[in-house]
């Protein structure tokens, strides 16, 4: 199993100031430390036209992170592709993939609030399509080897889309598990029933909201961070609607349920608790996990420390585990 850390938004928010140049900086502080400790990967999020400076350009920010490190891998979950000029980005993305030997993952998602799309000039109705060609122009640029094209997905129909075009997907942190388990068997029979495109079935990602602690009041703070980091998503009116046979993620209705259902995902403990719930991911259907840490009013040196703990105390116990078939 593959893990890696995220979401790095490179944001000042009004409980957790800081100089916008500052959340640049640290970004490439945290990319040669999660190098250093053995993490696969690190995971950018975009948004525009919000208060705090949430980062509006991936990819400048992937590449930097990208040249202070030698393996690790950027990626972008997810960069909103239907608010992007599809063979600009295609080019841009070549050239930093290029660049980095093909350490870039590049994840597209379709964008939901409607402020982005204005700001933008693009018609909100006109996502779906102009997301399909921004797909087709990726996959139609040659890059090289290594470099892997994401898809955010959220609902069975949309990620079976996905697994029958051959695409790896990317999970939502606040899925309980049995949303999980449903999106990546929708995933893999999409796959199966479009004829294995590809020979090798696509990944399945998730992120998780898993933290290392041995110490209760640590693990109440944790839990208060992950809240806060969800009532910072409900201010973006980010909602999912009920497509599933499990509960929908809608902020935008009952956020107070909302907020506990996503916080209620959280694994908060010691190093065999977290592996026994990585094993339940793996179980679940998933190849990869991306530690769901970088959460609003989470001090650095708090992260810090617990990603240095993981990686001793965790990673190697969790680097064989293979998925369910």
């Amino acid at each position: 199993m593959d893990i890696g850390v995220g979401l790095y938004c490179l944001q000042a928010t009004a409980s957790t100031p800081r100089h916008p140049a500052t959340a640049y900086r640290e970004l490439l502080d945290e990319a040669r430390l999660l190098e250093s400790l053995g993490f696969e990967s690190m995971w950018l999020s975009e948004h525009h036209f919000f208060y705090d400076g949430y980062c509006p350009a991936l990819l400048p920010a992937a590449q930097a992170a990208l040249s202070v490190t030698q393996t690790l891998r950027v990626g972008t979950g997810m960069l909103l592709l239907p608010l992007q000029e599809p063979q600009r980005l295609a080019r841009m993305a070549a050239d930093i993939a290029a660049g980095s030997d093909g350490r870039l993952d590049l994840g597209v998602g379709l964008g939901y609030r409607d402020v982005e799309f204005d700001g933008k000039g693009v018609a909100r109705k006109q996502r779906l399509g102009r997301q399909r060609a921004g797909l087709e122009a990726l996959e139609q640029t040659a890059v090289p080897a290594g470099t892997t094209l994401w898809v955010g997905s959220a609902t069975p129909k949309a990620v079976a889309r996905a697994g029958a075009a051959g695409r790896p997907i990317m999970l939502s942190g606040a899925n309980p598990l049995s949303l999980v388990t449903e999106l990546a068997q929708a995933h893999r029979e999409g796959w199966e029933q479009a004829g294995r495109p590809g020979g090798v079935k696509p990944k399945v990602v998730a992120l998780r909201n898993f933290w290392l602690t041995d110490d209760e009041a640590e693990r109440q703070a944790v839990l208060d961070w992950q809240r806060a980091s969800y009532v910072l998503y409900a201010g973006l009116g980010w909602s999912v609607a009920a497509q599933s046979s499990t509960e929908a993620m809608d902020f935008t209705t009952d956020l107070d349920a909302a907020l506990k259902q996503a916080v209620d995902t959280s694994v908060v403990g010691s190093a065999q608790t977290l592996i026994d719930a990585l094993t339940e991911v793996s179980e679940a259907g998933v190849d990869g996990v991306v530690l769901r840490c970088i959460i609003e009013g989470a001090p650095k040196e708090r992260v810090d420390h617990m990603l240095t703990r993981f990686a001793h105390e965790v990673l190697p116990a969790v680097r064989d585990l293979e998925v369910a078939v």
